[in-house]
């Protein structure tokens, strides 16, 4: 394995205020929250507002798509051409209980952008209402649908964010387990890939995240699988074996420094490479837990976004093919 860094200037000005802001405002909100009843309700409106705020106004081209197994919406750029034949299937952050492809229009048009690709939006069934395995199941319908649309497996990339990308690794594993075709690629921005939260609990006590606590996603996994144990390799895929992770196509994570969540990333990029899988881990010194839904106000989370599209872009394009070395990197 390769391993190189690369070392940029500190975190921008802007990324710092939101971190502060984060450890002053945000933080001890989402300590309080409880995923159910009234503070859930609270919870989805503010998620929601915050983020027609940062995706406001859109100027990409949106489509509703409603189909017998799953809803979402296509969003395409405002000068979009469709000769590529590529498409990139996202899934939003919201700890399986809150946002929806609406509020995450401030990175789904970005990434059409700047790939140049279509990108469907799942509108996959949140918890509690409902509970595991109902997301995957919308997941796997939005994947077998492209295919059956004329997308073959090597022209559909795959990407999400917090819990989307924990749901997009879920979507690799139920794939690897029933020996179906991979995805081209596969981008993940803060993935939480550990339910049991056991390494995020000790980063959190040493270095407290500025955003999201371990009290609180445990509270979301708890809504997603109550009662559960995650040794479930689709919940956990920490816990997926090499034989099974050698089937996954190259990944891009990023993540950001300050984020207690930070250790899953890095955990599961040790087993990629102990699997043979090309990879690469990118760790934003200063960034919060899903900066990268900051794209218009922080220079960091639009670096993320551009390099995870050029990745995507590259995976589907035969004539840009991924680099054939792993390469870990932090900036």
């Amino acid at each position: 394995m390769i391993v190189g860094v690369l070392k940029l200037l500190g975190p921008s000005l802007t990324s710092r205020v939101v971190a502060t802001g984060g450890r002053v405002v945000v933080r001890p909100q989402v300590e309080r929250l409880r995923p159910h009843g009234t503070q859930l309700h609270y919870l989805r409106g503010l998620v929601g507002l915050g983020g027609m705020l940062a995706g406001w106004p859109t100027t990409a081209r949106v489509q509703p798509v409603t189909t017998p197994a799953f809803s979402g919406e296509w969003v395409r750029a405002r000068n979009f051409a469709d000769q590529f034949g590529g498409v990139i299937l996202y899934f939003h952050g919201g700890g399986y209980v809150a946002s929806s492809p609406r509020a995450y229009r401030c990175v789904t048009e970005p990434l059409a952008a700047l790939s140049g690709l279509p990108v469907l939006a799942v509108r996959y069934r949140r918890a509690p209402e409902h509970p595991f395995p109902a997301a995957l199941d919308d997941a796997l319908a939005a994947y077998e649908w492209l295919i059956e649309q004329g997308h073959a497996p090597e022209q559909i990339a795959v990407a999400g964010d917090s819990a989307g990308g924990h749901l997009a690794v879920g979507l690799l594993t139920t794939l690897a387990q029933a020996g179906r075709p991979m995805p081209a690629a596969c981008a993940l921005f803060s993935p939480l890939l550990d339910p049991a939260l056991t390494e995020a609990v000790h980063r959190d006590a040493l270095n407290p995240d500025p955003v999201l606590t371990p009290t609180f996603a445990a509270r979301c996994a708890e809504a997603f699988y109550p009662g559960g144990n995650f040794r479930d390799p689709r919940l956990s895929p920490l816990t997926a074996n090499l034989i099974l992770l050698s089937t996954f196509p190259p990944i891009h994570t990023h993540v950001g420094g300050t984020e207690c969540f930070a250790g899953d990333a890095e955990r599961l990029h040790e087993r990629l490479d102990r699997a043979g899988v090309e990879n690469k881990l990118i760790v934003s010194r200063g960034q919060v837990h899903s900066y990268v839904t900051l794209y218009r106000a922080v220079p960091e989370a639009r670096r993320a976004l551009r390099r995870a599209a050029t990745f995507m872009r590259a995976c589907i394009d035969d004539d840009a093919p991924f680099p054939a070395s792993n390469l870990r990197m932090s900036s």
